[in-house]
């Protein structure tokens, strides 16, 4: 089983997979023959890419540098830094929106001049 995941995360991290997965989001084509009911195995290796394409996006971005991606460790630390930072961003915003005064919306009128 460990070798298993082991080859699926290695797979999802290849350039060509990637290159699929993104290509198959953007243009919605599917990655399997079957479009319902995926195993397990083709459950994880979704997941994995996915995760696999945020690092990269990240490191794209300059978010990161792409020496998270030479260690397993490092790739799932970063990850659960990044959720743990979302969450705490995502509870900032919350409160600092609750805190603030909501200004009314500015409302255009436009009226026809008076004929003398």
């Amino acid at each position: 089983m460990k070798d298993l995941l082991a080859t699926l995360r290695r797979l999802a991290k290849n350039d060509y997979y990637q290159a699929l997965y993104s290509s198959a989001k953007e243009l919605g084509f599917q990655l399997f023959q079957n479009s319902t009911d995926l195993t397990k195995i083709q459950l994880w290796f979704l997941s994995y890419m996915s995760m696999y394409a945020s690092i990269n996006m990240d490191v794209s971005l300059g978010e990161i540098s792409d020496r998270v991606l030479e260690n397993e460790t490092y790739e799932d630390a970063y990850l659960v830094y990044k959720r743990r930072n979302g969450k705490e961003a995502k509870k900032q915003t919350n409160t600092k929106t609750s805190n603030t005064r909501v200004l009314p919306s500015t409302q255009w009128v436009f009226r026809k001049k008076k004929v003398e």
